[in-house]
């Protein structure tokens, strides 16, 4: 996963960055029972990582990143339903998640999917969206 995060094009860096992308992090993120991550795999080759991070709350926060090259072929909306799914699986009955305004290709993909913007964050430069399962 550390290669993935390392690799990504600057638009996905600049648009995901729930942790840091160090080895320590990934480390510590790994041994957190707590939340749940999963990742993509084509043809042996890791292509996705998403999570449902808590972040100290009840209802889990989903973010998603497809690594550099298979941007814009599909894999993004793949992911996110299949971890959508996991979500409903789990016994949740909502999920939610920040989005820049600009990064209008992922509000596509969540809008599609069901999820409602239910506000802004406090820089105004994000939208606060939820998705109710």
């Amino acid at each position: 996963m550390y290669e993935l995060l390392q690799n990504l094009s600057v638009k996905s860096k600049k648009f995901f960055h729930p942790h840091r992308f160090d080895l320590k992090t990934l480390n510590e993120l790994c041994r957190n029972s707590n939340d749940y991550y999963f990742v993509m795999m084509l043809e042996k080759k890791l292509i996705g990582y998403s999570f449902l991070r808590f972040f100290g709350h009840e209802t889990p926060s989903f973010g998603c990143c497809i690594r550099n090259g298979y941007e814009n072929k599909g894999f993004g909306m793949i992911l996110t339903r299949w971890t959508i799914e996991k979500a409903n699986e789990l016994g949740f009955n909502k999920v939610i998640l920040k989005t820049y305004k600009e990064n209008i290709s992922a509000q596509k993909i969540y809008k599609k999917i069901g999820f409602k913007i239910i506000g802004e964050t406090k820089d105004k430069k994000q939208y606060r969206m939820k998705l109710i399962l």
